[in-house]
């Protein structure tokens, strides 16, 4: 790992344990298209420890004027139909960032690789982890790498710059663990109702508060006033908690009675905004993946862990040990922080003795997400094309037309249909449409548009009165864009990938589920899983 000054701002984003696990990854461009490139460039800076460029083509005129880490001259050497592609494209790469290690593999067709895996892992060692992407591909070539990597259980990232319009396609296969997946707006874990013996004794530590002075009695935290209020709440309802919404409004009126002025005293603000906190508890969910399924996985061993510990402790789950900010004198925080800290410590060194066979970072992530962690998994490319959506996702798609773009004919989903014709027209006819050598390029936008009723049939989407309107005009645009690719759009395209490509290296946040489509002609994109 490089100076912690050098990557300040991303070790606040994902931590010293997410930049270990890009360190630890090796990353593969196949196509060293201006889409890939932008993609491998936002994994080169952060500090993926290495990557491989793999190409079978020299640059060209086309590669110099469109993508940026092709250039037309590479040591005073021109490379303009001399050079290789990927061989340029890495050596530009490399100079982003001397810490990450780079290299490049010219091969004679990609279209003649039959057996990925022994390509794939040239330039890894067996401690590096591998993540796959692919860059505007063949179809075909598309399709043989997509079932490999579904075979070896790879991530593969699918790029594609067309024209104005960008894909991003994730498949992870083999249920890839998520164990930060940081949900938005998540609740302080504070288990206030089912607690633990320090935090027991350091709320009858505090005494009864109306006997409290009055800067005592404003600064006292906020889960010290609710402990103290559901206790007085149980003991005048027969040990029963809040339930229904009346009583729910009558436990936060009594903790509004406690205070002495409810408009000066922000922590009984703070209280009665978090009062159900005191009374409900939050339940840990185990992945539907996992049900009946695989117990020998990293993730599946975990939660058998977390049912042990929990028998042990009465139905209690390890502790997070972070506390949320809040109104209080500074050795109550002091001393609530290092009893929430003290107490997850204690935890962790339990789950720790249970799972000794799996990697520290991982419990520890466990135990600090215990509510949010889940694991992901999607269909592969190759299933996509040769079986039909089920029908869930059949009427979400369908759904996702009844709410269209303001201009109908730019909903996002009507030009990933669009690609998905094109790859069809391409493994019928060699070439993309309107990539004829003579003038009469329009004559291939009919061809793609029957292309394009088979592939909304493949769908359920041909009878969609949005689809049939308006398939016409998106076929003759596409054919017009003949695969062309604009830097601008590959560069959305590749940071939206390495976005994804860095929530499945880390195992933080929650990635994508399975497409993305950017339309460049207005600026929107739209997320689908097919």
């Amino acid at each position: 790992m490089a100076t912690n000054d050098k990557y300040d701002r991303q070790l606040r984003l994902w931590g010293a344990k997410g930049q270990r696990a890009l360190g630890d990854t090796c990353v593969v461009l196949i196509g060293g298209t201006a889409a890939g490139t932008e993609t491998l460039k936002n994994l080169v800076l952060p500090g993926i420890g290495s990557f491989c460029v793999i190409d079978d083509v020299l640059v060209s005129k086309e590669d110099v004027a469109s993508n940026f880490f092709v250039t037309s001259t590479c040591q005073e050497e021109p490379t303009i139909g001399k050079k290789a592609r990927a061989q340029v494209a890495c050596e530009n790469l490399q100079e982003l960032n001397p810490d990450v290690l780079g290299a490049f593999q010219n091969v004679p067709k990609l279209q003649d690789i039959k057996d990925w895996k022994e390509i794939l892992y040239k330039e890894t060692n067996s401690r590096q982890k591998l993540l796959v992407i692919a860059s505007d591909l063949d179809p075909l070539v598309l399709e043989t790498l997509s079932a490999q990597c579904s075979s070896l259980q790879l991530p593969l990232v699918m790029v594609q710059s067309y024209g104005l319009m960008g894909c991003v396609k994730l498949q992870l296969s083999g249920k890839v663990p998520l164990l930060d997946p940081k949900p938005a707006n998540a609740p302080p874990d504070l288990r206030l109702k089912k607690s633990f013996p320090a935090l027991d004794e350091f709320v009858q530590s505090i005494g009864d508060l109306s006997k409290l002075e009055s800067h005592e009695h404003g600064h006292v935290p906020y889960p010290i006033v609710l402990r103290k209020a559901i206790e007085a709440w149980r003991a005048s309802h027969g040990g029963q908690d809040p339930k229904t919404f009346p009583e729910k409004n009558e436990f936060k009126d009594s903790i509004k009675n406690m205070s002495r002025d409810i408009h000066k005293e922000v922590n009984f603000e703070e209280a009665i905004q978090h009062a159900y906190l005191a009374y409900t508890e939050r339940e840990v969910f185990l992945p539907e993946d996992l049900v009946g399924g695989d117990d020998s996985s990293m993730l599946a061993k975990l939660f058998q862990a977390l049912d042990t510990f929990r028998e042990k402790h009465d139905g209690r789950l390890p502790l997070n040990g972070a506390i949320p900010d809040m109104t209080a004198s500074t050795n109550h925080y002091v001393k609530l922080q290092s009893i929430y800290k003290t107490q997850a410590e204690q935890d962790l060194q339990e789950m720790k003795d249970l799972c000794q066979d799996l990697p520290e970072d991982a419990i520890q992530s466990f135990c600090a997400n215990v509510f949010s962690v889940t694991q992901m998994s999607t269909r592969s490319l190759v299933e996509e094309l040769t079986s039909q959506p089920d029908e869930e996702t059949m009427d979400d798609l369908k759904m996702s037309l009844m709410d269209p773009y303001e201009v109908e004919a730019h909903t996002p989903l009507l030009w990933y249909l669009g690609l998905r014709a094109c790859h069809a027209f391409f493994k019928k006819q060699g070439r993309y449409p309107g990539m004829k050598d003579d003038e009469s390029w329009e004559a291939d936008a009919p061809l793609l548009e029957e292309e394009y009723k088979a592939v909304a049939l493949h769908y359920g989407l041909a009878d969609e009165g949005l689809v049939k309107s308006n398939q016409g005009d998106i076929c003759h645009e596409l054919t017009r864009y003949a695969n062309a690719e604009l830097h601008n759009v590959a560069s959305v395209v590749g940071g939206v990938a390495s976005q994804e490509a860095v929530k499945i290296i880390t195992g933080q946040y929650i990635p994508l589920n399975n497409t993305y489509l950017f339309n460049g002609i207005v600026g929107v994109g739209g997320l689908y899983k097919f």
